[in-house]
């Protein structure tokens, strides 16, 4: 089986899991992790260690990067095996029930590149797939970035994430929020990422995210036809713990980077 096709399968099962959870969430043994706002579930734990041992046994010399439980080292060699797993990106909504607006994410790298990765959004009964210069597809059907030209049209979300990283944000996107079309947060960075790679938004912005959160969904929207940097214009490197990140259409990247660029007084 191909790393891929090892990933929609894992992807489907999970999903059933992660679904029965969300049904009984007032339920689940919620604790925190860095903040009051960093929520940790039972579920969370449960679909890693679901995912962790599925890899282990099919690729037992691989190394293994995920969010939860400890497994937040990244390998020394980054041109070697790798998986990244986010077992439930958006805990903050799955714990609420606000809106379905979270997801399952894993990506396979090799020679310090994502090759291939999958994330499903289970409420949704969506699976988004790529495999590296392949394309990507959303339930078996091919997906591609939008066709907005001018950020004064275009749906632009901002993950705020934790407070600590705000100023910063704020500091860099002041003059984008004034000029965007629209402006959104999921709280999910999978589902703004993926929501980029479908068309249903222009672009997505974040002070920095980890491997985990992004390995998979920026794969995806950049074989849909997404242009994805840091907020400086270079590439996101995927073996480091919190890079920036813009990812646009494509068409809009230049204008949104040019606001990034400027700060708040000019």
């Amino acid at each position: 089986m191909s790393e891929l096709a090892f990933i929609q399968d894992i992807l489907r099962r999970q999903s059933t899991v992660a679904r029965n959870a969300y049904a009984r969430r007032t339920s689940l043994h919620v604790s925190t992790k860095v903040d009051a706002n960093d929520l940790l579930t039972e579920a969370d734990l449960a679909i890693q260690a679901n995912i962790v041992d599925a890899i282990q046994t099919a690729f037992p010399d691989d190394h293994i990067v995920a969010e939860e439980d400890g497994l937040t080292t990244l390998p020394t060699d980054t041109t070697s095996r790798c998986w990244f797993i986010d077992p439930i990106d958006g805990t903050q909504n799955f714990v609420r029930g606000l809106f379905p607006a979270w997801g399952i994410s894993i990506a396979f790298a090799n020679e310090g590149h994502a090759q291939c990765g999958g994330v499903a959004l289970p409420e949704r009964d969506l699976t988004l797939l790529a495999q590296r210069q392949q394309g990507a597809t959303a339930n078996e059907v091919p997906i591609s970035v939008s066709t907005i030209a001018k950020l004064a049209n275009a749906r632009t979300e901002i993950d705020f994430g934790h407070r600590t990283s705000r100023d910063d944000l704020l500091a860099h996107c002041t003059t984008l929020i004034q000029e965007s079309g629209q402006l959104r947060c999921h709280c999910a960075a999978v589902v703004g990422l993926c929501s980029v790679a479908t068309g249903d938004a222009d672009a997505f912005i974040h002070a920095g995210l980890t491997p985990w959160d992004h390995a998979a969904a920026v794969l995806i929207a950049e074989e849909a036809g997404a242009t994805a940097t840091q907020f400086d214009g270079s590439a996101v490197p995927l073996f480091a713990q919190a890079p920036s990140l813009v990812i646009t259409n494509g068409l809009i990247h230049g204008e949104i980077l040019a606001h990034i660029g400027r700060s708040p007084d000019k």
